[in-house]
Formats: structure tokens, C-alpha cells, sequence
């Protein structure tokens, strides 16, 4: 009876104490779980959001070549891991003569074929640069392209809003960007000179005084208009440059003050093969080049550091992530470095 009973004791025991380890381990792993929920509670609480995303490059379209495939797949990979809304070009779409008309094959060799990455596979909006100009420009702006490739998105001069709402407010906040594109070839005085006038396609152009004077003056109107919680200007030409072509003294004289006198945060442009950021004490405007789609290595001039904060003579393109306090921007280079970091508060 004693050695039954003592069986049973131990028997007892050991029921006992593996239920003790049982919830020694259970309350170890909820205060794990715990902590670990915190934690990325915590994590999640203080990463910022970014509603909006884009990508930006310019230069590009050479059928590949002059590193323009490789720049692409940066563009995939960083694309895809910022989950971008769209993509916007600054000009200088195809090299060296535009398009020929709409069924060119180049639209597909230069465009449709290099950047095939799924994340890319969204709006492209575009503006025209010198070079789109020299080709038949009504052909970027044509809506049968559009039929070829349903990102494709190109007109002289437009604007874009989209709202910067956090989830689940998406669509109901006052919180906005406004995106402004500007057609430059016509300012530059240097085009409509003898010679040189006739290498341009300026069909669909009213003559150049009264097109400046409309361009300008629907320009002014609609920042002023604007109640956006970010502006931007997007052109091709340089306003504010240290690259190969440097400053347009045509658009300092004609489209700068406009600029400033509606607060705007940031002028982005390619022309320059560079990637490039200036900002001087006298202006509150961030100039900034992406124009490092393909063909690049044209030479940097020297500079003030207290103008030009950063400068990049190579391939690359630029990204932007925006909410209601924050404008970021992230200049990449063709093997997907990230070179240079702007945000701008609220």
C-alpha cells in the first residue's frame, strides 16, 4: 500500500510540474508576444507615411544604350520597393530627333522595351524637351500613342493634383500636391534664331511672343489659384544649373519670379545630364536636375557649397515621397546607390 501510495505521490509530482513548466512557458511567450507586438506597434507608430511616390528621370530615350537599360532596372527595383503612383519624365523623350510620327519604332526600342519592370508599368507623365522638338513633336502628343503604350502621357503644358491623405482618410483631406508642367523650348531665345529656328518643329504654336505671354500668364494664374499644401514646377530646360548648359537666363528673366512670387517648393528639370541639387540663400525655390537618363559625363562647374549642395555627372534619376508635413527626394544612380537625401518640412 505504502509503494502505491508513493507512486502515486510521485506520479502527482511530475503531473505538477510540468504544469508549472507548461505555464511558466506559456506566460514567458505571451510577455514575448507582448513586447514584440509593442514593438511593432512602435515601429509603426513613428515610421512615416508617405501617401504619394514617383520616380523622375529625364534624358533617356536611346534604345537602351549609354547605360539607359541599367538606369531602367534601378528604376524597377527602387519603383517596386517605394511602391510607386507614377513616373514623370523631363523631357528629351527620345534621342536625337523625337519621333518620326507615331508608328516610329523607337517609341517601342526607347520606351515600351526598357522600362518592362511591373512597378513601372504606371502613368507616365511627360514634358518636351529640345530634342523631342527637332523630330514631329505633335507626335509625343498625339493620343494614339497611347494606344501603343497606355502609360504614355505628354502635352505642352498641364497640371496635376493629387491629394496626400493618410489611410483611412484617403480622398477626404485638404492636404494636396499640386504638379505644374511647363513647355521651356519656346523661351529659349537661342532657338528662334536664323539657322537654327528651322531645326524645330514649332507647328501647333501660336507665334513665340504671344505663346510666352499665354504660357506665362496660365502659369501665374493657376499658382495663384493654387491652394495646394506642396507646389511644383516641372520643366525641361534649367532654371538654376552648374551642369554643361548652366543657368537659362531665359527662364531666370521670365519664369523664376513667377516661381517665387507664388511660393513655389521645387522646380525639377532635366537638359543637363547630371543629377543636381541647388539652393541659394536669396530663393526659396530647391532647383533640381534629373536628367541623367542615359547618355551623361558632360562636366560639373565649380560652384558656391552655399548654391550647390549636391551634384552627380552620371546616370541616375531622382524619387519623391510626400505626405502633409514631409517632401522628400532621393537622387539614385544607375547601380541604385542613393546618393543624395532633401526633405523639406512643414
Amino acid at each position: 500500500m505504502d509503494l502505491l501510495k508513493s507512486k502515486a505521490t510521485r506520479r502527482h509530482n511530475t503531473i505538477n510540474h510540468q504544469c508549472f513548466v507548461k505555464c511558466v512557458a506559456a506566460v514567458l511567450a505571451g510577455i514575448c508576444i507582448g513586447y514584440w507586438i509593442l514593438t511593432r506597434f512602435e515601429i509603426t507608430l513613428w515610421k512615416p507615411v508617405y501617401p504619394l511616390n514617383i520616380l523622375l528621370v529625364g534624358d533617356w530615350g536611346r534604345d537602351g544604350s549609354h547605360n539607359q537599360s541599367l538606369v531602367a532596372t534601378q528604376m524597377g527595383k527602387v519603383g517596386e520597393k517605394l511602391a510607386i503612383d507614377f513616373v514623370i519624365s523631363t523631357g528629351d523623350n527620345f534621342y536625337d530627333t523625337g519621333l518620326s510620327g507615331i508608328g516610329d519604332p523607337q517609341f517601342a526600342t526607347s520606351f515600351t522595351n526598357i522600362y518592362t519592370a511591373p512597378s513601372l508599368q504606371k502613368r507616365w507623365y511627360a514634358v518636351l524637351g529640345n530634342h523631342d522638338y527637332m523630330g514631329n513633336v505633335l507626335a509625343q502628343l498625339d493620343a494614339a500613342l497611347v494606344l501603343r503604350d497606355h502609360r504614355w502621357f505628354c502635352r505642352r503644358q498641364y497640371q496635376l493634383k493629387r491629394y496626400l491623405c493618410q489611410p483611412p482618410l484617403s480622398g477626404l483631406c485638404n492636404y494636396a500636391v499640386d504638379f505644374f508642367f511647363i513647355d521651356t523650348t519656346p523661351f529659349i531665345n537661342e532657338y528662334s534664331l536664323p539657322g537654327i529656328h528651322e531645326m524645330f518643329d514649332w507647328r501647333g504654336l501660336a507665334p513665340r511672343d504671344i505663346q510666352l505671354q499665354h504660357q506665362m500668364k496660365a502659369l501665374d494664374q493657376a499658382l495663384e489659384q493654387s491652394t495646394a499644401t506642396w507646389k511644383i514646377v516641372v520643366g525641361h530646360h534649367t532654371i538654376r544649373s552648374f551642369g554643361h548648359h548652366g543657368d537659362s537666363k531665359d527662364l531666370i528673366s521670365k519664369v523664376l519670379p513667377i516661381l517665387e512670387a507664388h511660393g513655389v517648393n521645387a522646380y525639377i528639370n532635366g537638359h543637363d545630364h547630371c543629377l543636381q541639387h541647388i539652393k541659394s540663400n536669396d530663393s526659396k525655390v530647391h532647383f533640381l536636375t534629373s536628367g541623367g537618363g542615359s547618355k551623361a559625363w558632360q562636366g560639373i562647374q565649380k560652384a558656391k557649397k552655399s548654391e550647390l549642395h549636391f551634384a552627380y555627372d552620371g546616370q541616375g534619376f531622382l524619387a519623391m515621397s510626400l505626405n502633409e508635413r514631409s517632401l522628400n527626394f532621393d537622387f539614385y544612380d544607375a547601380f541604385g546607390n542613393n546618393l543624395h537625401s532633401i526633405h523639406i518640412g512643414k
